[in-house]
This record gives C-alpha cells, sequence and structure tokens, in this order.
C-alpha cells in the first residue's frame, strides 16, 4: 500500500509541473493529505474526516491531519446516563479510566459509542445525532471500537472480539479470545472468567486485543487478521513468568491486559491495568520488555501513549510520564496526557502554585501527583525531542485536548459548563493563536473530530455536535419505556418463597423467556435476572424491550444458549428456575440437573422448576431427589418443585476470631478448597471499607456465606459467593486509633507516599470482634455489640462489669467466643500504669517508623482480669483475675476449658527486675472450666512462651512464640512446649528450637512461619516433637520440610489443603502435594492475612488499602476449585538440599 501511494504522488507531480501557484498549493495539499492518511500505516486512520480509533490512530496521538471549518456551532446533543466506572475505589478509579466517560469513535459519518452498563455498541449518525444501528453482545463492552473498512471491531467483558458492518450494525465475524465459556462474577456482572479488556488496535490490516485481566488464570494476547480474524499469532506464554515484581520480590506473573492496546513501529504495547505496560513484537508475539518492578510507585495505568521512540504512561490525574520504547527505562519527562506529532507535543497543563510573595510553592514530585493542580491553566508546546517549552498560552485545555489539521481544540472549564477553544498554529509550530472560543454545558472530557464536526464528550453523559450547520440545535434523549406492572402470579409467588420476596443476589433463568414472569421477577425481588435461551429471535428482541425500559445490564440480560453452552459460575445464585421444554428436559438428566444446580448458592439457594401438565411436581420432585444433588432438599409446591441447598457445601468451613478459631490454630478445616484454582468473582467493592494495611487490622472471618470485614469504624458484611456488600455498620469509635492505625495515616489514597507505617496491630491486641452462626460480636469502649446477621444492627449489648475499686466502665480488651459463652477481657494490662514503670527509655529511641512497637501496642496484648457471659442473655457467669497479665495470645479455648498464659512480657520483666518486683517462677499456664470458670490445672514450670494454641482433636496444648517481623518486640522466638490438654502434663519439650511464629497447628504437624524472604524453620510432630521430614525433588532424598517466601509481612495461614502467604504477589503452598511455593499472579495480599479459606472458597477480600504499588489489580477477588486450570510452583533446592 506504501508503494502505490508513492507511484500517487509521483503521477500528480508530473501532471502538475507546469501548473500555476494556485495548482502547486493544491499539489502540496494533495501530497500532504495522502502522506497523512499513510502515515500510520494503516493503524486505524482513514481520511481526515473521520476519527477511527480511540484518540484518532493505533498510537493515540490525538493529532488528525485535517482542520474543521469557522465558526463551529452547536448542532445537536444528545443526552445519556452518566458512566458508572468499573471499578471500585479512588485510586484504580484514577489508574483505570478507561470506561468513565463515553469514548466514541467516527467513520463514514457515523459515530460508534461503546456502553459498559447496557453491553452494546450504537451507531448514531453525525449529521443528526440519529440512532442507526445497535449491536448488543454477552457482557459490558468498555473499550472505545477501532473501524477499519466498511467495518468496526471492539471486544467485550464476554471474551469476544466482534466485527460488524459500519452501515447496519451486522456481524461479519466473532473470535474466541478467552479459551472457554466458563463464567465469573466480574465487577458486579456475570461475564467471561477471562474478560477482553485488552482493547483493540488496528495497524497494517492486522487487529490485536487480549483477553483475561488475571495473569494465574492465563492471558492471551491475539494478533489477527482484521478481515477474516485468522491467527497471525497468539502469545498465551507470558502470564505465568517468574519475574521481578514490587520490592524486588520474584514472583510469578506478567502483564494483566487492561487499557486500549497501542501500536508504534514494530513495537506492540499492550497496558498493563495499574502496572506499567509489557512490549511485544507485533510481528511474532515475542516479548520485549515488562519492567514491571521498575515502573515504581506513582507510575502505571490503562492510559498508554506512543509516537516515535517513546510512549507515555498514566501517573495521577492527567499526568503522564515518558518512557523509552526500545528499553522500557522511564525518562524524567512528566506531562499532561499529549498531542504527539514528529516535532512537537501539546499539553495543557496548569502553572506552578505562588506563595504570598509571588514565588513558585516547592512540592515533591510524590505531592504533586497526590492533588489536582492548583494554578492556573495553561497551554504548551514542547519540542517532542528535548522537550524544551516552545511557547505557551493562557488557554484551559485540562478536559481534553487534539489537532485537528493545523488547529488545537482545548476544552477547560466554563462559566456554565465548559470552554471550548480553538487555536491556530503557524506553519511551522512555533507559535499559536486563539481563534474562536464558546461554551458548551457539561463538563468536557474528551473531543474528537469527524465528517467535519467537533465532537464533545461530557462526564455527565452528553455529546454534542458542533458544525458549521445554522439553525436551532437539536436536543435528543431516549424515552424510557418502562415494563408494564403485573400482580405476581402465583408461580413468582412460589419460586421467590424459600428465597425470600427482597432476596438480593443473582437469578439464572433457563428456558423459553416469559416476559410477564420475568417483569414480575424484577418487580417482587431484588435479584439481578440472567436469562438463558435457544431462540435468538426471543433473546434480540427482549432485550431492546428492557434496554428500552432501562434495566437491561443492570438488572437483567439475555444470553442465547443452553446451561451447557453458557457455563455459569458455581454457587453465585440464590435461584435458578428452569421452565417450559428446558426444564422438561434436564430433569430427565441426572448430569443436567446437576450442572444447574452447581450454580446454586450454599445456605438455602433453590433450583426450581416450573411444572406443567407435561412434567408434574411429583415427577419433577422424583427425578430431583434421584439426581444425587448435593445437600439437596426438595421441596413440592403446587406449580413449582425445588432443591434447595441446605447449610454448608460439603469439606467446607468457617474462619472466625483471629487466627481461624477461639484455639489459635491459625487453620481452616476447610477440605474443599484444593489446586487448581480459578476465579469466582472479583470487584464490587471497595477498599474504603477496610483499615489500612501497614497496620495490620483483624482478619475477616467467615462464617455462613458470610464474610466480615472491619473499617475505620465500620464493620461490613460480604456474601462469600459474590462479594455482593449485604450491609455496613457504622460505631462511634470502636478504639481502632492507635492499634490498628495511627496518626501517620493520610487519606490520600492518590499519594505515592508511604502511608500508614508498620505497626503489630491485631498481631498483638488480637480482633475486636467475633462472627458465629447467629450473631456478630463487637465490642466499642466497655461494651460487646450483639449485631444482627441480616442487618448489622445491635440486638442488644452486653457490658462489662465496672471496675471494683474505682466503680467506673472497664475498657473491653480480650473477645473471644465458645459454644454459648462469650470471653470478655476486662481492661487493658496497661504496664506502666498499673505496674508504676516506665517505657520512656523504650520509646524515645524508636523512629518514626517504629514508633507503633513501643510501649502503647504492648499495653494492648494483655489484660488484667478474664470474664464468661452467657452469650445469649448477658448474664455474667464468673470472673477470674491474673496474677500478672492475661497475653491475648494466649487465651485460647477447646474440650470445654479455657487455657490462660498468664504472665509478663519480657520488656515489662526486665523493668521489674531492676526494682526486684519480677516473678517468672509465679508465672504459670492455667486450665479453667470454660462454663464456671474453676481452675482444673494450672502448671508454672518453666513458662516462657508468648502463644498458646490448642488442638481439640489431639487434646494438646502448645506453648510457643510468635516473634515475626511486624509482632510486638516482646515476642518469643525461641522454644516449643507441648501438654495434655486434660491434666496439664507436659508431653514434649525443646528449648531452644528457634523459629519464626506463630505456629500453625495443622492436625498432627506443627508448622512454623517465615518472614520475608526467608526459609521457615520446618515443620515438628505435635505428638514427639521430632522433625518432619520430605522427599527433595530432585534426589528423592528425605530431608526437613521447608517453606520459602520472597516479599509479604504477613502471618501463613493454613488449611486443610493449602497455606497462604504473601509471597511477592500473592502466594500459596501446596500442602497435598509438598510441590513448593506459587503465585496467584495478578494481585498481592494485605499485611494483614486475607487469603482464607472458608465456606469452599478462597477469600481474598482487598487489604491493601494505602498501597500504591503497581500491582496490576488492587481489588477483593474469591477462587474456587478448578481442574482445568494450571499452577507453577518453586522449590529452592539448592538451599533445601543443604544438611539441617
Amino acid at each position: 500500500m506504501k508503494r502505490i501511494q508513492q507511484n500517487r504522488v509521483a503521477a500528480v507531480c508530473r501532471g502538475l509541473a507546469k501548473s500555476s501557484r494556485a495548482l502547486r498549493w493544491l499539489l502540496i495539499a494533495t501530497i500532504a493529505a495522502i502522506h497523512g492518511a499513510g502515515s500510520v500505516s494503516g493503524a486505524g486512520s482513514g481520511s481526515g474526516a473521520d476519527w477511527p480509533a480511540w484518540r484518532y490512530d493505533a498510537g493515540h496521538t490525538a493529532s488528525a491531519p485535517d482542520a474543521l471549518g469557522d465558526d463551529l456551532q452547536l448542532e445537536w446533543t444528545r443526552t445519556l446516563s452518566p458512566r458508572r466506572t468499573v471499578w471500585d475505589d479512588p485510586l484504580n478509579q484514577d489508574m483505570m479510566q478507561y470506561d468513565r466517560i463515553f469514548e466514541p469513535i467516527a467513520m463514514n459519518g457515523l459515530l460508534f459509542v461503546n456502553f459498559n452498563d447496557a453491553d452494546k455498541v450504537v451507531a448514531y449518525d453525525l449529521k443528526d445525532g440519529a440512532e442507526r444501528w445497535t449491536f448488543y453482545t454477552d457482557g459490558p463492552v468498555r473499550f472505545p471500537a477501532v473501524a477499519h473498512g466498511e467495518e468496526v471491531s471492539f471486544v467485550s467483558d464476554d471474551g469476544w472480539l466482534y466485527t460488524v458492518g459500519q452501515q447496519d450494525g451486522k456481524l461479519r465475524r466473532k473470535f474466541a479470545g478467552a479459551p472457554g465459556a466458563r463464567k465469573a462474577v466480574g465487577n458486579q456482572r456475570v461475564i467471561s472468567s477471562w474478560p477482553a479488556r485488552g482493547g483493540p488496535v488496528i495497524a497494517d490490516g492486522r487487529i490485536y486485543f487480549a483477553a483475561s485481566i488475571w495473569p494465574f488464570m492465563g492471558t492471551y494476547i491475539y494478533c489477527l487478521d482484521a478481515d477474516t480474524h485468522e491467527v497471525v499469532w497468539l502469545n498465551d506464554s507470558t502470564s505465568s513468568q517468574y519475574i521481578k515484581q514490587p520490592h524486588s520480590a520474584p514472583s510469578f506473573a506478567g502483564v494483566a491486559p487492561q487499557g486500549t492496546m497501542v501500536v508504534s513501529g514494530d513495537t506492540l504495547l499492550v497496558p498493563g491495568g495499574r502496572s506499567v505496560p509489557a512490549a511485544f513484537d507485533r510481528h511474532t508475539g515475542a516479548l520485549q520488555h515488562f519492567l514491571f518492578n521498575e515502573g515504581g510507585k506513582g507510575n502505571g495505568g490503562s492510559l498508554v501513549l506512543a509516537r516515535g521512540q517513546e510512549f507515555f504512561v498514566h501517573t495521577r490525574h492527567r499526568g503522564v510520564r515518558a518512557y523509552d520504547l526500545a528499553s522500557g527505562n522511564k525518562t524524567a519527562f512528566r506531562t499532561n496526557e499529549p498531542v504527539l506529532t514528529d516535532t512537537i507535543l501539546y499539553a495543557a497543563e496548569t502553572t506552578p502554585a505562588l506563595d504570598a510573595n509571588g514565588k513558585p510553592i516547592e512540592i515533591s514530585e510524590d505531592e504533586e501527583l497526590a492533588k489536582p493542580p492548583v494554578g492556573e491553566a495553561v497551554l504548551r508546546a514542547y519540542s517532542a525531542t528535548d522537550k524544551s517549552v516552545v511557547w505557551e498560552l493562557p488557554v484551559d485545555g485540562r478536559g481534553d485536548l487534539i489537532k485537528a489539521g493545523n488547529r488545537l481544540y482545548a476544552a477547560g472549564t466554563g462559566t456554565n459548563g465548559s470552554t471550548i477553544t480553538v487555536l491556530e498554529l503557524a506553519p511551522d509550530s512555533s507559535a499559536a493563536k486563539v481563534l474562536q472560543s464558546f461554551d458548551v454545558a457539561g463538563t468536557v472530557t474528551r473531543l474528537l473530530t469527524a465528517s467535519g464536526k467537533l465532537i464533545a464528550v461530557t462526564n455527565e453523559g452528553q455529546i454534542h455536535c458542533l458544525g458549521n450547520r445554522d439553525g436551532a440545535a437539536q436536543q435528543l434523549a431516549a424515552t424510557l419505556l418502562p415494563r408494564p406492572y403485573a400482580e405476581p402470579s402465583p408461580v413468582t409467588k412460589q419460586l421467590l418463597s424459600e428465597v425470600g420476596n427482597r432476596a438480593s443476589g443473582y437469578l439464572i433463568y433457563y428456558g423459553a423467556a416469559d416476559p410477564q414472569l420475568l417483569d414480575q421477577l424484577l418487580s417482587y425481588s431484588q435479584l439481578d435476572i440472567i436469562v438463558v435461551d435457544e431462540d435468538a429471535e426471543r433473546v434480540a428482541r427482549l432485550r431492546q424491550q428492557y434496554d428500552a425500559a432501562g434495566v437491561y445490564g443492570a438488572r437483567i440480560n439475555l444470553h442465547v444458549g443452553n446451561i451447557e453452552s453458557y457455563d455459569a459460575p458455581p454457587f453465585i445464585a440464590s435461584l435458578v428456575v428452569l421452565v417450559g421444554e428446558t426444564a422438561r428436559e434436564t430433569a430427565a438428566s441426572p448430569a443436567a440437573l446437576q450442572r444447574a444446580y452447581e450454580s446454586v448458592r450454599p445456605y438455602g439457594g433453590c433450583l426450581a422448576i416450573v411444572t406443567d401438565n407435561q412434567l408434574s411436581g411429583e415427577q419433577a420432585a422424583t427425578l430431583l431427589s434421584q439426581a444425587d444433588l448435593e445437600k439437596a432438599e426438595v421441596k413440592r409446591q403446587p406449580l413449582v418443585t425445588l432443591a434447595q441447598r441446605v447449610g454448608a457445601l460439603t469439606g467446607a468451613a468457617d474462619w472466625t476470631h483471629q487466627y481461624g478459631d477461639v484455639a489459635n490454630t491459625i487453620k481452616s478445616n476447610d477440605s474443599r478448597v484444593k489446586l487448581p484454582l480459578g476465579i469466582l468473582w472479583f470487584g464490587g467493592s471497595s477498599n474504603l471499607d477496610v483499615l489500612p494495611r501497614h497496620g495490620h487490622g483483624p482478619p475477616e472471618q467467615v462464617i455462613g456465606g458470610r464474610l466480615y470485614i472491619e473499617g475505620m469504624n465500620s464493620l461490613s458484611c460480604r456474601d462469600v459467593y459474590t462479594g455482593r456488600v449485604l450491609w455496613k455498620r457504622t460505631f462511634d469509635d470502636l478504639g481502632t486509633f492507635d492499634i490498628y492505625y495511627d496518626a501517620t495515616y493520610e487519606d490520600t489514597p492518590l499519594n505515592p507516599q508511604y502511608n500508614q507505617v508498620h505497626i503489630p496491630g491485631a498481631n498483638g491486641r488480637g480482633t475486636n470482634f467475633v462472627a458465629t452462626e447467629d450473631a456478630v460480636y463487637i465490642v466499642e469502649g466497655s461494651a460487646c455489640h450483639v449485631l444482627s446477621l441480616d442487618t448489622g444492627e445491635t440486638v442488644r449489648k452486653i457490658e462489662l462489669p465496672k471496675n471494683a475499686d474505682s466503680g467506673e466502665a472497664t475498657e473491653w480488651a480480650y473477645i473471644g467466643v465458645y459454644k454459648d459463652v462469650l470471653l470478655g477481657g476486662a481492661g487493658f494490662a496497661r504496664y506502666q500504669k498499673s505496674r508504676g514503670i516506665s517505657l520512656s527509655d523504650l520509646d524515645s529511641k524508636l523512629s518514626r517508623n517504629s514508633a507503633g512497637f513501643g510501649s502503647k501496642s504492648l499495653d494492648a496484648a494483655a489484660c488484667e482480669t478474664l470474664v464468661a457471659f452467657d452469650r445469649h442473655s448477658g448474664e455474667v457467669l464468673w470472673q477470674v483475675d491474673a496474677r500478672h497479665s492475661f497475653i491475648h495470645n494466649g487465651i485460647v479455648v477447646g474440650d470445654d476449658k479455657v487455657f490462660c498464659l498468664d504472665k509478663m512480657p519480657q520488656l515489662i520483666e526486665d523493668q521489674l527486675r531492676r526494682r526486684g518486683l519480677d516473678a517468672p517462677e509465679t508465672y504459670r499456664i492455667v486450665a479453667l472450666d470454660y462454663r464456671t470458670g474453676n481452675p482444673i490445672w494450672e502448671n508454672a514450670d518453666k513458662i516462657f512462651g508468648t502463644w498458646l494454641g490448642y488442638s481439640e482433636s489431639r487434646h494438646l496444648l502448645l506453648q510457643a512464640g510468635a516473634s515475626a517481623s511486624d509482632r510486638l518486640k516482646s515476642e518469643v522466638g525461641q522454644g516449643m512446649a507441648v501438654y495434655r490438654g486434660e491434666t496439664g502434663e507436659q508431653v514434649w519439650r525443646v528449648d531452644d528450637r528457634k523459629y519464626t511464629g506463630p505456629c500453625i497447628l495443622h492436625n498432627d504437624i506443627i508448622l512454623t512461619n517465615a518472614n520475608s524472604y526467608e526459609f521457615s524453620s520446618g515443620a515438628f510432630n505435635l505428638l514427639t516433637g521430632t522433625p518432619v521430614l520430605i522427599k527433595n525433588p530432585l534426589t528423592q532424598e528425605e530431608q526437613p520440610w521447608q517453606l520459602c517466601r520472597t516479599y509479604g509481612c504477613n502471618t501463613i495461614v493454613a488449611s486443610e489443603n493449602l497455606l497462604t502467604f504473601r509471597s511477592g504477589a500473592a502466594g500459596f503452598y501446596d500442602l497435598e502435594t509438598m510441590s513448593g511455593t506459587g503465585n496467584f499472579g495478578g494481585f498481592k495480599s494485605g499485611c494483614t492475612s486475607n487469603l482464607i479459606v472458608a465456606n469452599g472458597v478462597l477469600n481474598a477480600p482487598d487489604y491493601t488499602r494505602t498501597c500504591t504499588c503497581g500491582y496490576q489489580n488492587q481489588t477483593s477477588l474469591a477462587l474456587v476449585h478448578a481442574p482445568e486450570m494450571d499452577m507453577w510452583t518453586v522449590n529452592h533446592v539448592a538451599h533445601l538440599s543443604k544438611p539441617g
């Protein structure tokens, strides 16, 4: 094509060689137009009349060849609804802005607009704004389309690439980017497990796009022939590289495509969501560079631009940083999203803020990134080579800035909405002058030109079209056509009878879509409805009708298919409905019933068969009973027969208290979760409801299908199987300040600066709430709130007895629940006050970053008295005073006994020794009857530890230490002793054994922990204390078991089959195969242990608030067993082969 264009230029030159001066100017314009059209090698560019790609071309330069006419006037405005962005918290919304507004493209007189809520692309006529056609996909369309020839292509969260005709919207081709039909809940929508969020780009007749945002699920980066969708190449091998991640921590991961992809020369740039992009050879798919760790904080996002030998990556707000294309190395040049040309970069910026003396206020780079600029608006032109300022003008283009021909179009803040300014550039771009400015309604944040018109898109959902046509502007908006209201039919009532008529969640409907039934289900429940129907015409018709009613996508969506082809996620549905022929065929097949039932949620979800004269209720009940449905209780009603999933999943277990249970085992008994794992759901909640990560707040607790997680002064309840927030309860003061966070915390989510220093938090104090099967208990001051599981409201309060000496209320310290007894620690130890000692020398030696490890944390790590209540009535059953102090990590319960570690921390003992008041020989472990408080036994022989753990299955009590990073300075890291729970008799003892704690009790094994970049000290038999041996994977010789992790400060926690922790990225160790350390690449776990196996899933609520590292995703998610997935692990064989 390029050679043909050059021949055309030569022919024009010969024909006009002797032409007049006017014709020579025409020749120059013709040559410029031809070269302009070919300068991006067909990379989504067309004639000057089009804007065929996001920010015009494959490099997203926002620079088109032809200017518009003068005196632009508003011709029409189409008002749509504002967009709701895909991500939920401020930092993600800044770093991944790809669907915050409408992002149209234009070609051949049409404007193509993608919708992230109604799962569609719509074509509007640029002449009058009229809708020409609508094309629906099976998921949100979050990225702008790309136009080429007579076609337009786009991707969807359903994992597919679609190509349709520009003029008619008819499907020409579609291509599955996802490797299978497997679904997941993603950002509150049921979508592909591999959503296509690598937005398409075209160059030289090839279209590039990518599917999957989770490297541990595999990522799929494609190059296709744009005309045929034939695969040129596929890169599916870079998602599990063992590479350095932030903190230089080696882990398994790769780029997680999220953003519109970019072509520059021979390079394809794949935006990495929150990370810097990866670069690939666009001809072969070979990885060129992905400098994940080197990207640093404050750099990374879905916006990537390129021209020549540079590319630009998002920083914060509208900022970008320049990178070298060949090496991937960052440069020092930063600006706002620029218009890119070969010689000049144009950027809308802000002058420095001035102090009272008129001098610029100096701020750090981090501060500059964290806050929106506050100076005056200015438009700057930079040299593309040395980045010197060529010129600047006081023009506001901070909404958006583009170039068309020799003109710039700048959108900025206006008096009543936005002001758009048109500037004309000098022939050599050495200067510019303002030609025109005019106001439009709304906050303009995107501009483009096409068909001689200027299109302006606002945050509020307006699309303005400006041109040269006279006359009044047309105002266009869709008229909603509400669905008809109808009283609920008997079928509707019976379908909702078991899930509650206001139940929220998901309803999956298989069979012929009945509009009347669907309307009633929408009206009389809060369920989001997914309809799967094999009749494509009926699906198309109902999509249009529900879209016209304004409920399509958010409340109901329809798909062509059946139970097998749709491949719905497991456990997400409150109700699965089978109707008509689908019901009859499915009921006759146990395998089909089992597949439909798989999506039913535990704890009361239902599979419902709507019966008729061809399938009676009795027949349906018999078939359901014979289908071997897990924990199903069959119920017959006149028109509906139900199989209700009762209770927990088989093999599932709960996680409560700080360490899994009141016995401090640090283990979930969940055996259902095992490798390999795949995504069940992600997104849908903000991390603003969570404590700052470095404060080491309490981990989530998971019981009965609900997950509870604490915020600054709040507690949230979320659904385990969908991630939905069920309720959030705020309190006046939960006492979290100076325990779970302190004065170093700042509410500046965009600031890359270090935020909230490391403190022990719940590692010392323990949790301040406990979830049970019938209530949640959370302490505030001297009271314990008993909360409703359904609403989070306080059902009653249980007050600690007042201090016997002062008569004042006592602060609630420790909390635990065992059977019908609530345990409360009455009064924190507060050693300095209670013992008349001073730790000021210790505190004064601590730096700002380690001040939290001083006396305040120590004071909160123990209590003076233990009180037991009947948790249902609030009656005080007993109370026992400590001789010294009850260490919170040393209060455990099992076999109807409360075991208490009654001693002083080492630092306090040292202070008391100086005054001759230490008495370590009186330290004790005491066992109390849980109902009466009566002593059962006491052991005062060489009590050394800071930790107790109890194995109820083996009736053994472990005394140990919990020394590790981010734990109390007084923690012990040496010695283990095991006692019989019944008598206190010592079973075995090793005083010189050194290790990192706390120790996990995994059936017959004690597993030690590990700090960052450390090997654990091994595993030991609980019954004998001897080391646990495994076979070396290469030599097959027996050697002591050890675990290794890279960077991570959280406590390793266990389930029946897995250990979970942070090792660079989220990490695991497979206990079934003892196969080494692996990763769930694509996110990091928290400083608090938040990878909790419970209720049949691996729960991973985001606990990384205040982290600005460039990990690919920062969100909550859950994983389930997925046999089709692959997992990689690493063993440090050289180290493990060393003796000892």
